[in-house]
This record gives structure tokens, sequence and C-alpha cells, in this order.
């Protein structure tokens, strides 16, 4: 079996902290697969390209609204994403093993994190799609620090990571 990346989706939001929090914005990142495959449908290797990593969406900290990002500043933030938070990483890898309604998951950026988290797998003809949702520490996976003036926005440690991984034959 192989990944479908045109069909998997992988959604990463984070959130400031620090003094100047409320001023900041909560971020949606697409982090699109670039390729993945499964021996045997129950565990499975993707991978990510940090630099195919954008901003799909942005709201202010602790509000409901998603709206699309200023160009300018997602831009910026995709630069910070790859020269900052994974600087010296070209690739995340994800490696998961599906025990019934629950899923290990290992994610490597510059360390390794593993979490196990419910999943809902749906069976249809010769595609398996998992969708599911965890918590990873930055810390964790080895990631810089983004940088800001006087350290008054800081990015929380913890990301929610939410994923739609289709399998085919």
């Amino acid at each position: 079996m192989r990944i479908v990346p045109e069909a998997s989706r992988v959604t990463v939001e984070t959130a400031p902290r620090g003094l100047l929090a409320p001023a900041a914005h909560d971020l949606r990142i697409d982090a699109p697969v670039s390729s993945g495959e499964s021996t045997d449908g129950a565990r499975c290797t993707a991978r990510f390209t940090v630099a195919s990593m954008r901003v799909a969406s942005s709201r202010r900290h602790g509000t409901s609204a998603w709206h699309d990002p200023n160009a300018k500043d997602a831009a910026d933030i995709e630069r910070r994403i790859r020269d900052e938070a994974f600087e010296g990483v070209r690739e995340i890898a994800v490696d998961a093993a599906l025990d019934g309604s629950r899923a290990t998951i290992t994610t490597r950026a510059a360390r390794a994190e593993t979490v196990t988290v419910p999943v809902r797998v749906e069976r249809e003809g010769e595609r398996t799609t998992v969708h599911g949702e965890c918590e990873l520490s930055l810390e964790a996976l080895g990631t810089g620090k983004i940088h800001v003036p006087l350290g008054a926005i800081k990015l929380d440690d913890r990301v929610r990571v939410t994923f739609d991984v289709v399998l085919a034959d």
C-alpha cells in the first residue's frame, strides 16, 4: 500500500504565549505529505518537506473566527518555519502503527517524540483513511526558537496536529 499524498491532509495549529500573546495570532499550517508507504496497512511511514509547509489560516489569539492570512505575514512565518523552527531539517518523518482504534505515532525532526492517540479508520474499496489528532511538543522534536523582538511573544510548545491520511493498494 502507499500513502496517497494528494488525498491526505495534515494540519498543525500553533498558539502564541507571552506578554503580547493577546495581540498575536493562532495559526493553521498545512503540512502536505510528500511521500509515504505501508507494508501491511497497519504500519506506515509518511514524509513531509519542511519547505512545503504553508500558513493556511490565522485568527486573533483566543477568538473563534479563522481567516485567510495576510500574504506578507504568511511568507515571513513560512520563512521562520524553515530557517528558525526547523533549521537544518529538510524533512519530517512520521512512523505510525495502527492497533484497532489507536495509533502509536513517532514524529522525527531534529529529535523524535512518540504519542499514542485514538483514531478513526474508514475502509472503502481499495482505500483506507485514518482520521485523528494529537498534540506534539516542539521542544521534544528539537525545533529551534522563533525569534520575536524582546521575547514578548513566544510560540506555545504544544501544537495540535489533525490528520486524514489516505492509503491505497
